[in-house]
């Protein structure tokens, strides 16, 4: 009989000892798939993100959309900063000499890339420690960022390196222009995301259908 019980007792320690093997294994199997779902795409973990909206937009005469008082880049800025409740900082300049009509704004455009300008902006910068993720906005500008932009770039590199920066622009053909690379390279430290570019003509009359349009990208970023 005790020797009935100890071959009893054996068997129920061989199948605790399978069935902790196979609990281990499928915590193991759990914890990978759930290292890898993080890992794939550029998703943003929203559990922890603050996110901060910096845009710089123009007003007055514009290609293919005539004069507006709401520029192209804040209206998608608002878009963004609604639908993923972040905060929002303009960019605007410290001496506001752009011209109100397009073929100047243009001329001036190109004369401060030729010169390589860092023109200043007024207000200070939202604690950019607060945030994780920062969206970055402007229209394009001859194929590239507002020299402008490269300011804040320069000023603000060591507060952006290991955030998520997310361009977007707003254009009439030049798509997101590099964006994404240029902003790589003025900060390198940053981790930059899938950035999106909506053409100033939607921006301005399309506005349904381009909210829809920043909520499959956000949503794509994890939002």
């Amino acid at each position: 009989m005790n020797q009935m019980k100890r071959i009893t007792a054996f068997l129920l320690m061989i199948v605790f000892a399978f069935a902790g093997c196979g609990n281990s294994a499928a915590n193991k199997e759990e914890l990978s798939s759930d290292d890898i779902s993080r890992s794939q795409g550029n998703q943003i973990d929203q559990d922890d993100a603050n996110a901060l909206v910096i845009y710089f937009s123009r007003t007055g005469e514009q290609y293919n959309v005539g004069v507006i008082d709401k520029g192209n880049t804040a209206i998608i800025a608002e878009m963004i900063a609604q639908e993923t409740g972040a905060d929002s900082f303009e960019i605007l300049p410290q001496e506001d000499t752009y011209p109100y009509t397009y073929a100047e704004l243009t001329d001036m455009a190109k004369r401060e890339q030729n010169e390589n300008a860092r023109p200043l902006y007024i207000g200070e910068v939202p604690d950019l420690s607060q945030y994780d993720v920062v969206f970055i906005g402007a229209p394009v500008w001859w194929g590239d960022w507002p020299m402008i932009m490269y300011t804040f770039f320069e000023d603000s590199a060591d507060a952006l390196a290991g955030k998520t920066l997310i361009p977007f622009s707003t254009h009439e053909g030049s798509g997101l222009s590099g964006f994404d690379r240029k902003l790589a390279s003025a900060c390198p430290g940053g981790i930059v995301g899938e950035g999106l570019a909506i053409a100033g003509t939607d921006a301005q009359n399309n506005q349904d259908s381009v909210r829809n349009t920043v909520k499959e990208w956000l949503t794509e970023l994890g939002y």
